[in-house]
């Protein structure tokens, strides 16, 4: 029964079709470079909590044994020692909580960053999906242009048999047959090769693919996209740092409480002295300690003034990618525009294109044309049959970048 199972459960998960908004979905969940940025936001958030630890008291303990020669009454052959100490920053000047905040930055540009690529994810299975789309209905055409050849081929060998047509004619046919034939095995290549990568981004099998649609664009409100948002988080963090850097040059103010339990052996005495008289054998010590950098030659200040500068450099690429991002953003509005008015016009070239092959195919049949003339019809017609469809699917790849650039989640608007 299981192996039963095995053998049908694989089958049952290839021989399903799945859509778009499907192939995203299991894509954010399952891709293995989606899965990585997941891990960073881990490690990052780690990170966070490691700064935050940071504010807590540390506690440390100790031992240590020794053995002295020559020795004297204080001090002895032998020692054992033993110590706990806990240790509290009272004020470092402001450095933690930089520190604090530039991991919180981190880990938001983490979390951004994570989204824009499954963003970016999406629009390659999207693009992989319609150009797998497009490959089909061009296989379509051919094999249409196929069938028809076939047929012509075997009406021209009946008009031959009985000295109605010549050889000349069958080969002209047979090469166009041929040729298209070669054309459709080139275009099933292509449609498995788009198959494959769509199945290596999304996880599921791309053989038999739903279809679907994007929403028509009404009313978009532009925002600022991913990309953008984590260069400016990373900007945050590194200003973070450099508040971080400064801090070294304000008080440090630290408070300490050790204790200490010794044993001594192999002690010197004296005539009315004994050595344990002499040895503390357990000490508690509190310590409050202040030290503040008074010169370095400009050490610390050149390190920071040199965070800053990489932080303007992040601000000049923020305020670039936004300029740029509008730009793209206008432009796939536009290709939106010509897009509707290269649909509108593939459409009416395949009317037309339909309209003459059935009047030329007509006069081919009975004669009054030559197959030049009905083979050329026979072309523009599988032409504008593809141009159409590629138009088509090629509109929905541009919504899909339009909802990009417009700062939105492409997924959302799959219908």
């Amino acid at each position: 029964m299981r192996i039963l199972l095995g053998i049908i459960l694989p089958l049952s998960i290839f021989a399903q079709s799945y859509g778009l908004k499907t192939l995203v979905e299991h894509a954010n969940q399952e891709n293995g470079m989606i899965q990585a940025k997941e891990m960073r936001i881990k490690a990052k958030q780690e990170e966070v909590d490691a700064a935050q630890s940071a504010y807590w008291p540390t506690v440390d303990i100790g031992a240590s044994h020794s053995y002295v020669s020559p020795t004297n009454i204080v001090s002895p052959g032998q020692t054992s020692s033993a110590f706990a100490m806990v240790n509290l920053e009272l004020y470092d000047g402001g450095r933690k909580s930089a520190l604090l905040n530039a991991k919180r930055y981190e880990h938001e540009a983490a979390l951004f960053e994570k989204s824009a690529f499954e963003k970016s994810i999406t629009l390659e299975i999207v693009r992989h999906y319609y150009g797998v789309q497009k490959l089909k209905a061009t296989l379509q055409a051919l094999e249409e242009r196929s069938t028809e050849l076939r047929a012509q081929i075997q009406r021209i060998k009946k008009f031959q048999s009985a000295g109605l047509s010549t050889q000349e004619d069958v080969d002209k046919l047979q090469a166009e047959f041929d040729s298209n034939d070669y054309t459709m095995a080139n275009t099933r290549l292509e449609v498995q090769r788009s198959e494959k990568h769509l199945t290596l981004l999304s996880g599921l099998p791309a053989k038999d693919l739903k279809r679907n649609y994007f929403q028509e664009p009404e009313r978009i409100a532009f925002e600022t996209f991913e990309p953008i948002k984590v260069l400016e988080s990373n900007a945050n963090a590194v200003g973070e740092r450099s508040d971080a850097i400064d801090a070294g040059y304000r008080p440090q103010v630290s408070l300490s409480d050790t204790y200490n339990r010794s044993r001594f052996d192999d002690m010197v005495t004296m005539p009315g002295f004994e050595g344990d008289e002499l040895l503390l054998d357990r000490q508690n010590k509190v310590m409050v300690s202040v030290n503040m950098r008074l010169f370095d030659n400009g050490k610390m200040a050149k390190e920071s003034e040199a965070v800053k500068y990489q932080k303007l450099a992040l601000m000049s690429e923020i305020d670039h990618a936004k300029k740029e991002q509008k730009m793209n953003f206008a432009l796939s509005e536009k290709s939106l525009e010509t897009t509707r008015t290269k649909l509108k016009s593939a459409k009416s070239a395949l009317r037309a294109a339909n309209s003459t092959y059935r009047v030329l195919k007509e006069k081919f049949e009975v004669g009054l044309i030559d197959n030049i003339a009905f083979l050329d019809a026979l072309t523009q017609k599988t032409l504008a049959q593809a141009r159409y469809q590629e138009t088509l699917y090629d509109y929905e790849i541009g919504k899909s970048i339009y909802y990009y650039y417009a700062g939105k989640d492409p997924k959302e608007f799959i219908r």
